[in-house]
């Protein structure tokens, strides 16, 4: 089996009611959690839903303490033409906070958003800390490949341990891509996660050297690696593969930030 697959889906809105929070920005410490929603328009909405969440996120800019979500249309597979929205950078707390402004916004998005949103299905994730490559800066990525594992009963630490041994591998051999992993913490299909992989255009989506195998077969021989995938390969069961598209205006609060 190889290396590329592993994903997640991302995002959510301020939305179902006062859904508000306090924002934990990004530079500072936090407990690496995400609100993120998959979103599915009413039928023929889906340009009304996005020329309303321009609107919404426009009157949110302003709202001290409200989360920013960042929107993606995803591009490839069973959810295509669906939506995902994502709020990261948090902690367990923010998801506690009460504003003076959250009424209002509640009643905002009854009138602009709601109309247009057949159904929202929410999930809280968690970024992994210690694994990935990770660029310091997403300007100029617009696509993300996203694939959820789900993890064979009873092989949680086999999987876990057969992940760090590649991602040390890949950090040490210059794997010329990027890599995260994502764990859904509330909501979602038991025990599985999900890797994502930015990528600027469909043309950054072509293999690059050194391979994934290259740089493993370097580092532990060819057939060692070949016997050494198949077995880590037992630990879990390939999910849903998607692509997803950046949708900038709509991620934009429209007050600079």
């Amino acid at each position: 089996m190889h290396f590329k697959k592993i994903l997640i889906m991302v995002t959510t809105l301020a939305m179902l009611g006062s859904m508000s929070i306090a924002v934990a920005q990004d530079e500072e410490k936090n407990d690496g959690l995400a609100r993120v929603a998959l979103i599915t328009a009413k039928d023929g909405h889906g340009k009304a839903l996005e020329e309303a969440i321009v609107k919404y996120h426009h009157f949110m800019g302003k709202k001290e303490g409200a989360f920013r979500y960042q929107w993606y249309s995803i591009e490839t597979g069973q959810d295509s033409g669906k939506y995902i929205a994502r709020s990261g950078g948090h902690n367990w707390a923010d998801f506690d906070a009460e504003h003076d402004w959250d009424e209002e916004a509640g009643a905002k998005f009854a009138e602009l958003v709601q109309p247009h949103i057949a159904n929202a299905v929410v999930t809280i994730t968690k970024n992994d800390d210690e694994l990935g490559i990770w660029p310091d800066s997403l300007e100029g990525y617009e696509y993300y490949s996203a694939t959820r594992w789900h993890i064979t009963p009873g092989h949680y630490d086999a999987f876990s341990e057969g992940l760090k041994k590649i991602d040390g591998i890949l950090k040490a051999g210059g794997f010329p891509g990027y890599y995260t992993f994502i764990d859904t913490v509330s909501g979602g299909d038991g025990n599985s996660v999900m890797l994502v992989s930015p990528r600027k255009n469909f043309a950054d989506m072509a293999p690059k050297e050194p391979s994934f195998m290259d740089i493993m077969g370097k580092a532990m021989g060819e057939e060692e690696t070949k016997a050494f995938m198949a077995d880590w390969g037992t630990t879990y069961k390939s999910g849903q593969n998607m692509l997803l598209r950046h949708m900038a205006e709509q991620s934009d609060y429209g007050d600079g930030k």
